[in-house]
Formats: C-alpha cells, sequence, structure tokens
C-alpha cells in the first residue's frame, strides 16, 4: 500500500472510532489494529494524536461539507426545497444508525472545546464553512421571495446550524427521532414559504 493510501486509511479507520466512541477514548493502537498498520507506525504519518485528530476533522468537514453542497447547491430544486431535502438526507440516516453515533463535528465539539485549543478552533474553521453553505442557500432563497420577510440570511443559517446541533445531542439522549423532527418542523414554520416551495415542486 502506498504512503498516501496507507495514511488515509488510518484517517478513515481512525475516524470510524473516533464517531463511534470519542477522540479520547480512541487510542493509537486502536487506531493501527483497524487499518491494519505495524505497532509503532503512528509516527511515521502523523507528528502526534493531535496532528492526527486536525487530519480526522478535516476528514469529518469534506464527507459533511460534500453532503451540504450536494443538496444545497441543487439547481433543480428551489432553495428552502433543497434545505428538506438535505435534513431529510440526515434524518434517514440517523434513522438507519438508531439515533445513535450523531454528528462527529458535533460530537467532538462537545468534548474537545474546553480541553484541546488547536482541534477548537480546526473544529470552528469546518463549522463556519458549514454555515456559509445554509447561507449561501438561504440567501438565494431571500432573492427569490420565498423567504419569510426580515429573516436574515446570516443570523438564520447560524440558528439552523445551532438548532441541528440542540437537536442531534437530544436525539442520541431519547434514542429518538422526535427531537429532531421538533426541531425540523420550527424550522419549516419560521422560514416560511418552505412548505408552499416544495408543494409546488412535488
Amino acid at each position: 500500500m502506498a504512503r498516501t493510501n496507507t495514511r488515509e486509511e488510518i484517517i478513515r479507520r481512525g475516524a470510524d472510532l473516533i464517531h463511534a466512541q470519542g477522540f479520547n477514548a480512541t487510542g493509537l493502537q486502536q487506531i493501527l489494529q483497524a487499518a491494519g498498520i505495524p505497532k509503532g507506525s503512528f509516527y511515521f504519518y502523523f507528528r502526534s494524536k493531535d496532528h492526527f485528530g486536525l487530519e480526522v476533522i478535516d476528514y469529518f468537514g469534506t464527507q459533511i461539507g460534500d453532503v451540504f453542497s450536494r443538496f444545497l447547491q441543487d439547481q433543480n430544486a428551489p432553495p428552502l426545497v433543497r434545505l428538506e431535502n438535505l435534513l431529510d438526507y440526515f434524518e434517514s440516516l440517523f434513522e438507519k444508525n438508531g439515533c445513535g453515533l450523531g454528528c462527529p463535528i458535533g460530537n467532538l465539539a462537545l468534548e474537545l472545546a474546553d480541553t484541546n485549543d488547536s482541534l477548537r478552533l480546526k473544529l470552528r474553521e469546518i463549522v463556519e464553512g458549514l454555515i456559509a453553505r445554509i447561507e449561501a442557500c438561504l440567501e438565494e432563497a431571500r432573492r427569490a421571495g420565498t423567504l419569510a420577510g426580515g429573516i436574515s440570511p446570516s443570523d438564520a443559517a447560524r440558528f439552523i446550524f445551532h438548532g441541528f446541533e440542540g437537536a442531534v445531542m437530544n436525539m442520541k439522549l431519547a434514542r429518538s427521532l422526535e427531537p429532531f423532527r421538533i426541531f425540523r418542523l420550527c424550522i419549516r414554520q419560521y422560514l416560511g414559504g418552505a412548505a408552499t416551495a416544495r408543494k409546488a415542486v412535488s
């Protein structure tokens, strides 16, 4: 296996473990074993566990960012319908996972924000990028006249993302989709026009 591919495999396998059990609970030997890499090879690819953590956060950011872009930039649907479709995707994913696991970025933020500043700043960078994607979609809705009057796309994007993360956290606690579905209902009512826009294209 080429060095680049080996490094990517360590990141991918490590990301799966970290998503399931957290950053601090995931040991280096466990990561190497999952990736099928000999003991002691970790520092050939990464300077430290924190360096590895930064790479894993980038990996999560890319994966989630690609999903956001795929739905929120879909020009075949009106902007607010795109947001609904994105939330449909996540609801289906959460249901498939038994309402466990949740959002890896949110999980890591809760775990690391008070204890590791370098990882906190990387997580913040990823979060800002995701919020920017939502804001761009809402700005399209504003220009199209389907966003309720007076709503700021910038403020609404942050409200939606923060609400999403809170709903996911409570979904995990309840092991139920109910918190996420209540969040979706309230967001739909807040934005206005989403149900009408969706009905128009169905």
